[in-house]
């Protein structure tokens, strides 16, 4: 019967410590360096993040008034009412993994991460306005974009679509950028490098895709360019003339830095 009341002793008092050593043993400001070091660590200092806000809630929970990311120390991306908790699905793996869900924008986002740092998290509907990382190519762009984002050994992968663009296009290096309405496609984040497998662009004047890299902040881009001739203008046509390859189809080399 002492055994008994021992064993029922120690299953009631385990989520009592758990519970201490959650609040006690590790302390909030402790563990939000955690997280933003193991972003740091996954873009080899290229990514970086800020959190805002920051609390420890009961039953190993997590939430933030702002996760602000930045690339190349320049603001990237603002997520608010981020909320997370513990799942223990990850335990077999040895892994602490947390289930999550925010907003950017008007747009939502959940997921599941990991540390250190892998996951999986969905972005529906957020507003391309509410990604100051935009701003930095002196043009508005607006828009919602849906996005399904991997995380893993320290390679982002992402892969997006856009129904709605717009863009107001100011002093764009891309030919005929404003006229495209639809985007869509997938890229990676290693360290300082940007790789762009293919982006699709749509819109009432053709299609085009782009593909490349982005290296510490300097551009080596290809952009092909399949534009419906009789949709140009004349100073759309005598722009994209000196890049022709073949009828119907041009090639436009982007290079150097980013603006």
């Amino acid at each position: 019967m002492k055994a008994l009341r021992t064993i029922v002793f120690v299953i009631i008092s385990l989520p009592v410590l758990a519970v201490l050593f959650w609040f006690v043993a590790i302390p909030g400001d402790v563990l939000q360096k955690k997280i933003e070091g193991a972003v740091a660590d996954a873009g080899n200092s290229a990514l970086g993040l800020n959190i805002e806000g920051f609390q420890k809630g009961l039953f190993f929970s997590l939430s933030a008034d702002s996760l602000d990311l930045t690339i190349d120390n320049r603001p990237a991306l603002t997520i608010t009412d981020f909320r997370g908790h513990y799942t223990p699905r990850f335990l077999t793996s040895g892994q602490l993994g947390f289930a999550l869900r925010a907003r950017i924008g008007h747009g939502s986002v959940n997921g599941n991460i990991t540390l250190p740092l892998h996951g999986s998290i969905r972005i529906h509907e957020a507003d391309l306005g509410a990604v100051p990382y935009l701003t930095q190519f002196n043009m508005k762009i607006d828009g919602s974009v849906s996005s399904d984002i991997a995380l893993d050994n320290g390679v982002v992968d992402v892969t997006f679509d856009v129904p709605d663009l717009h863009i107001d296009d100011s002093s764009s290096i891309i030919p005929l950028l404003n006229t495209f309405t639809k985007l869509q496609g997938s890229l990676s984040v290693k360290g300082g490098t940007i790789t762009i497998e293919s982006v699709s662009m749509e819109g009432g004047k053709g299609y085009a895709r782009l593909k490349g890299t982005i290296t510490n902040r300097i551009m080596h881009l290809v952009l092909e360019l399949m534009p419906l001739s009789e949709k140009l203008s004349t100073m759309e046509s005598m722009i994209i003339g000196k890049y022709v390859v073949s009828p119907g189809y041009y090639v436009v080399p982007i290079n150097g830095p980013l603006p």
